[in-house]
C-alpha cells in the first residue's frame, strides 16, 4: 500500500512539474500571439538587383517548436534588368509562414517556409512601359532567434524569396518582356508577445 501511495505521489509530482514548466514556457512567450516587424536587405538573383525589405505582421507560438505568422511587406528600391536596360521595380508581398524551432535556453535555431501572393510593379523608363501584376510568391529560410525578456525576442535570418515576375513592354517594338523577381534576403526581425 505504501508503494502504491508513493508511486501515485510521484506521478502527481511529475504532472505538476510538467504543468509548471509549461506555465514557465507560456510566461516566456511560448504560447502567445505576437506582432512582428522586419527590416533587411535583399541581394538580387540574376536579373533582379538589390532592394530594401520591410514587413509587419502577426502570428502565434503554438509550442516551443512551432509557430506561424502572416506578414505584409514592401520591397522597394529594386531594379530589374530587361532587354539590356534597368527598370525600377517594387513589390508588396503577403506571405503565410511556418517556422520549426529548436529551442535552447533563451536562444533558438529555426527553419521556415512560406507561401502567398505578391503585387509586383515595374515602372516606365525611356525604353520600356511599366506594368503591374499579382503573382504567386514563396520563400524558404533559416535563422537564429534570441528571447530578450517575457515580451520581446529578436531574430536574424536568411531567406530565399521568389515573388514571381516583373513585366513591362518595349516602347520601340511593343514586345512584352518579363523577368523573375528573386532575392537572397538577410532580415532582422523583432517580435512583441502579447
Amino acid at each position: 500500500m505504501k508503494k502504491l501511495l508513493l508511486s501515485s505521489l510521484a506521478v502527481v509530482g511529475l504532472i505538476g512539474t510538467s504543468f509548471g514548466a509549461q506555465a514557465e514556457d507560456y510566461k516566456m512567450g511560448m504560447h502567445h500571439g505576437y506582432a512582428v516587424m522586419q527590416a533587411g536587405f535583399g541581394f538580387g538573383h540574376k536579373d533582379y538587383k538589390e532592394s530594401g525589405v520591410f514587413a509587419v505582421g502577426g502570428g502565434y507560438h503554438m509550442n516551443p517548436y512551432l509557430r506561424g505568422d502572416i506578414t505584409v511587406g514592401m520591397r522597394g528600391w529594386g531594379k530589374i534588368k530587361q532587354d539590356g536596360h534597368e527598370a525600377d521595380t517594387w513589390s508588396i508581398p503577403a506571405l503565410a509562414n511556418v517556422y520549426v524551432n529548436i529551442p535552447w535556453q533563451k536562444m533558438g535555431m529555426y527553419a521556415m517556409g512560406g507561401l502567398g501572393m505578391s503585387y509586383n510593379k515595374t515602372d516606365s523608363n525611356s525604353h520600356t512601359k511599366g506594368d503591374d501584376k499579382m503573382e504567386f510568391a514563396w520563400t524558404l529560410g533559416a535563422g537564429f532567434d534570441y528571447r530578450l525578456n517575457d515580451c520581446w525576442s529578436l531574430d536574424l535570418g536568411y531567406r530565399y524569396v521568389d515573388l514571381g515576375e516583373g513585366r513591362s513592354k518595349l516602347k520601340a517594338t511593343g514586345e512584352h518582356v518579363k523577368d523573375n523577381i528573386r532575392s537572397h534576403d538577410v532580415l532582422l526581425s523583432a517580435r512583441y508577445y502579447f
